[in-house]
């Protein structure tokens, strides 16, 4: 039952409270992460991809999240309920939206969207500066991310069926680190 209730109550609060995404973002603000110094930035980043999607519809480029996703979202936020989250940033993709509504209710924070291919900036470092980022993507985007901000190459597009995977990039000033772990 709980399941059920769950389904029923999430998409409600997928889009409450969105911002929309920062116009102002352009091209020229997107440098590759080796170029971007780093000394006066501070900030811890938490990465995941979302939680399962609703895969009968093969053409269905904005599906939901299953009832399996529903119940992972769900545990997203048991496991963020002790960490302090002051930004949450979603793509325009209903299933991040859904990953990320409960944290953001918990939290009392409005996500903000976000292009994958333009995020990382140093106006996106200023923004988070001093604070702690939830960011909700995608298999091909969140390490991608993960790479631009520790200024490597270390990780790989992730699995399709990988929604469990939790990346935690921490800057502090020019030492960047990156651990990441499992949660079921």
């Amino acid at each position: 039952m709980k399941p059920f209730l769950l389904l029923l109550i999430l998409p409600l609060f997928t889009f409450c409270g969105q911002q929309k995404e920062d116009k102002k973002e352009t091209q020229n603000e997107t440098e590759a992460a080796s170029t971007i110094p780093t000394t006066n930035y501070h900030a811890t980043y938490y990465l995941i991809r979302h939680a399962e999607k609703v895969r009968t519809d093969p053409n269905d480029q904005d599906p939901s999240l299953e009832i399996k996703g529903m119940v992972r979202a769900k545990d997203w936020a048991a496991y963020f309920e002790p960490i302090k989250i002051d930004k949450i940033y979603v793509t325009k993709y209903k299933r991040t939206k859904q990953t990320a509504s409960l944290i953001a209710q918990q939290k009392m924070v409005s996500p903000t969207r976000y292009k994958p291919s333009t995020i990382y900036s140093e106006a996106f470092l200023r923004d988070t500066n001093g604070k702690s980022v939830l960011i909700v993507g995608h298999s091909n985007t969140i390490p991608q991310l993960v790479n631009q901000l520790i200024g490597e190459e270390k990780f790989k597009d992730m699995d399709d069926s990988d929604n469990a995977t939790l990346f935690k990039v921490t800057i502090n000033g020019n030492d960047r680190k990156v651990e990441t772990s499992t949660v079921e």
